[in-house]
Formats: C-alpha cells, sequence, structure tokens
C-alpha cells in the first residue's frame, strides 16, 4: 500500500513546479519573442499584445491549484495519481485548442509556441508530483 501524499507536500510540490515552469516559460517567451513566433502584431483580448506577465502568473496558479487537485484525488481514492494524470492530460489536450479559440487570426506557429508552454507546466508538475511525500 502506497503511503498518501500531505497537503504540504503536494503543495510544495506545485509551487516547485510553479517556480521551474515560470522560468522554463519565460525563457520560452522571450526565445519565441525574439524568433518572431510571438509577434507584438497579434492583439489579444482586452486589446493588447502578449506579455511574459499572464505566462508567469498562469504558469505558476496552474501549477499549485493542480497539485491541490492531486491532493484531493490522492486523499480520497484509491489511484489518485491514475486519476489525476488522466484528467491533467485531457485538460492539456483541451488546452492546445484556447489560443485558436482566444486569440482572433491566431498565426499557427504563435498557438503551437503556446501550447508548447501548456506542455511545459503539465509535464514540470508531474515530475514534482510523482516526487510529492
Amino acid at each position: 500500500m502506497s503511503t498518501k501524499v500531505t497537503l504540504k507536500g503536494s503543495l510544495t510540490a506545485g509551487a516547485l513546479a510553479g517556480i521551474i515552469s515560470v522560468l522554463i516559460n519565460a525563457a520560452l517567451f522571450h526565445l519565441f519573442h525574439n524568433m518572431d513566433i510571438i509577434t507584438d502584431d497579434v492583439i489579444l483580448q482586452p486589446g493588447q499584445h502578449m506579455t511574459v506577465a499572464p505566462i508567469v502568473i498562469t504558469s505558476f496558479v496552474t501549477s499549485v491549484v493542480g497539485s491541490f487537485v492531486y491532493y484531493l484525488l490522492d486523499k480520497y481514492t484509491q489511484r489518485g495519481y491514475r486519476i489525476f494524470t488522466i484528467v491533467a492530460i485531457v485538460i492539456l489536450l483541451f488546452s492546445f485548442t484556447n489560443p485558436f479559440m482566444m486569440i482572433e487570426n491566431v498565426p499557427l506557429t504563435y498557438a503551437m509556441a503556446l501550447n508548447i508552454m501548456h506542455v511545459v507546466v503539465v509535464g514540470v508538475l508531474f515530475y514534482f508530483i510523482k516526487r510529492a511525500k
């Protein structure tokens, strides 16, 4: 029988995943921006171009919220990690549509760059959640 993760362990994993995701995604944002993949001529709602700020906030918050969801699944089910993995992958797949639905006339390369950042958050969160105690 495996040991259940503690709330502290899960949230610590989420915070660490958030910090690493922020660092990776901020670097990716600047790389993609310098390569003109993410450009200032693509306008987001409400009429602004993409900056690193929403990427930083979303990467961190998603990681911490995800770790809390993992804690709840681990605490109240017999297969918390398995269920979490399935739910996270389904949410990740649905998130791939966000750039196309939320950004009018988004170029494919721009949307794919954002989707790579989604994969970073989920991948890093899996890494830290698997090691949470």
